[in-house]
Order: C-alpha cells, then structure tokens, then sequence
C-alpha cells in the first residue's frame, strides 16, 4: 500500500499513533510525541489540536513537572473520560452491571437478579431492560457510550455472537449481539463468562503485563481461560479452556459425560466434593459430616471439617487438590505460560489447595509457571466486559475523527 500517495490513510495512521501513544505513555509533551513517533512538529501540533477539539486528549502538568525550575512544557494526556462503555456479568443468580470509562475506572454499578421472581421467561427482557438503566446512567450522551461488552455462562459463538446454550435461563441459539444493538444502536460483544474473567484478570488483575497465561476457575463446574500472545484464545469452536472435561485416569475413559458437567468437574469441582463426601457416609466412614443432614451438606462444610481434623474430609480435600495439580499439570506441559491463576468458589479454600497444588506441580512440571490466586475475585467477570467493549472499540476511537 502506498501511504505517500494517500494522505488520508497517513493521517489517519498518524492520529492512531499518537492516540495510543498517549494512552499507554503519557503525559507527554508535544515535541516528545514527535520524537518518540518521528513526526514532524507541525504534523503532531496539527493532528494534537484536532484531538483536543474533540475531547481525545487534554492539556495540563503533572506534579512533578510543576516543582521544576523554568517554564514546563506542556503536557499531553489522554481523556480517558471522552467516551464510556458498558460491561455486563450475567450469572447464574445475579447480574452485575457497570459504567466506565476507557481506562477501566468504574462510574457507576448495579446489580439486579438474572431470574426476577424465579421466572426463567423474564430473564432476557430483564437483562435488556438492565442495560437500558445503564445507559441512562452513563454521564455522557449516548452517543458517547461506545461498545456494551456481556459475559454469559454460555458457549458463545464466533460467528454472530450468539448464545449458544445457557442452562441457568433455558436460552438456546440466543442472537444476543443482535438483540442488544437492535435495540440501543450501539456495538455490543458477547462472550463466554470465563473468558471474559481471564480478560479481566489480564487487563486489570494480577495478569497485567502477563503474554500467556491461564486462568483456572473452580466453583460448580470447572472452567478455563486463555490469552496466548497477548490475545484471547477461543479455539475453534470457542470451546477452548474446558478444563472441566479433562480425564485424570484411564479408566474414566470408559465414562461418558453429558453437556453439563465433564469428568474432571464431576471429581472436583464443588458437587464432585460433595458426591464423594456422600458416598463416603453412606459406606459407614466414620466422620463429622455425618451428623447433619446429608442432603445439605456443602463442599464448604466438608473443607471446615478438614481444617477441624476429620480424617475424612482430610482424605477427600487432598484427592481434589491432587485432581486439580494434574489439571494445572497438563496446562502448564501443553501451553507453558508464564502463569497460572486460580479462582473461584473452591479456591475460597485456598489455604488447603494452593500450596498442596503448587508442589505437586513443581514435582512433575521442568517448567513451572507462576501459580496464583486471583486478583479481582468475583469482579473478574465484569471487569472482563469492560476491557472487551474498550479493546474492541479502540480502532475506532481512533479513526472516527474528520481527516480533512
């Protein structure tokens, strides 16, 4: 492509590299940006001052520039502030929704209940009703609010975005994406929820600045997220990171395992804990769990009866820390990233798994990965909406301006 030959793209190419410049760099003054970019004076003052116009960028010192002696320079920073995007965690029994601006700083949050009154028909008017709210909240107009990111507990396919199958509220092949830009006019993406807690986690959580990594999440089920180079990594059906079907031994390969729950989940994930505690009982095994009712018994009580001493529930934590080691095993052989991060329910009971997961894996892995515990917890979904409407609306940010 020849650019000299096409002042527009040059310009627009231009605009596009100071914008980010500043985003990721600054405060910086105009002849830095010049230099750092090797553009002339009068091109950056040219294309700087339309930025300014339209609120892409502002003018000011820093506290440090203040304290020298002579006159500062004036600095460049990027407005964070100029536009705002929506991020949305639908789960399973509530939804969590936030305005924020580009920088990720939120402005406003809500949470609703994902099923009002128990009624699975109400959730989807419920949820686009939601996001309405959250336009009206945004301090900005409408036409600020630049992309509506939405995590779901769902497959989400990469073709149209859409639900593909969501248990919690009886949705099959919902077109989402549609749905939401039908109805406000703005750009919406959707995405798996554990995909969007790893985005999250990796934009700005403890996985800042992290290539690869991989995160880990335990609680019903159990789910897994990547970003490879530095991207999201879906697979090709955007099925990548379901940690939960893993096979620990040979013979659960004579097993099959329906839509809902994988061999690995079904060992130990919160249920998994659960089933085996139950059994247990039932065969006689003397223990603590027995005493109240069994059908109420919750992985959270068999973890508390481990650090109280039961033997049983000793033997039954270690089995499920030991399941979840060849887990972060087998990712850490396949993928090596740089590092592995848990979160979830389970992890909750971290004082019991990590360590136990840590060294198993440092015993049969050359390569260990740094192992962690999550950073954002249970806003990691949101926060992942969030850097998934910022990251896919930054192009245009970009390029929207007049290139006259």
């Amino acid at each position: 492509m020849n650019l000299v030959g096409n002042p527009y793209l040059m310009k627009q190419l231009n605009r596009s590299a100071i914008l980010g410049l500043l985003r990721e760099r600054g405060p910086l003054s105009r002849s830095d940006v010049a230099k750092i970019l090797n553009l002339s004076p009068p091109t950056v003052t040219r294309i700087v001052n339309q930025l300014i116009e339209e609120g892409l960028l502002c003018e000011g010192e820093t506290a440090e520039s203040v304290t020298k002696i002579g006159r500062p320079p004036t600095l460049l920073h990027f407005n964070f502030s100029a536009y705002m995007v929506i991020g949305v965690d639908v789960g399973g029994t509530r939804t969590t929704g936030a305005v924020a601006d580009l920088h990720g700083d939120i402005v406003y949050r809500r949470t609703i209940p994902s099923i009002p009154d128990g009624d699975r028909s109400r959730s989807l008017p419920s949820l686009l009703d939601f996001l309405g709210e959250l336009l009206e909240a945004a301090p900005v107009p409408r036409e600020k609010v630049r992309g509506i990111g939405v995590g779901v507990p769902s497959v989400v396919l990469s073709q149209d975005h859409s639900v593909a199958w969501a248990p919690a509220f009886g949705w099959r092949n919902v077109p989402l994406k549609n749905l939401v830009e039908d109805r406000f006019g703005i750009a919406a993406f959707i995405e798996n929820d554990v995909n969007l807690a790893t985005l999250g986690e990796s934009q700005f959580g403890i996985g800042r600045g992290v290539q690869n990594l991989v995160c880990i999440f335990v609680g019903t089920g159990i789910g897994g997220g990547l970003i490879l180079n530095g991207e999201l990594y879906r697979g090709h059906e955007g099925a990548a990171g379901e940690v939960g079907y893993m096979i620990p031994r040979p013979d659960f390969l004579q097993h099959s395992y329906d839509d809902e729950f994988g061999c690995l989940e079904s060992l130990a994930a919160g249920p998994g804990v659960v089933r085996r505690a139950k059994e247990a009982i039932q065969a006689g095994t003397q223990t603590s769990l027995s005493m109240g009712n069994p059908n109420e018994l919750t992985a959270k009580q068999v973890f508390q009866a481990a650090r109280d001493g039961d033997a049983l529930a000793q033997e039954i934590v270690t089995e499920t820390a030991n399941y979840l080691a060849q887990a972060v095993a087998n990712v850490a052989c396949t993928l090596n990233p740089e590092m592995i991060i848990l979160g979830g329910a389970l992890t909750r009971s971290s004082d019991l798994l990590l360590e136990p997961i840590r060294e198993c894996v440092r015993r049969v892995v050359p390569f260990v990965p740094e192992i962690v515990l999550t950073e954002l917890g249970d806003d990691a979904v949101l926060y992942g909406a969030l850097a998934l409407a910022i990251r896919a609306t930054r192009e245009h940010i970009s390029v929207q301006g007049n290139a006259t």
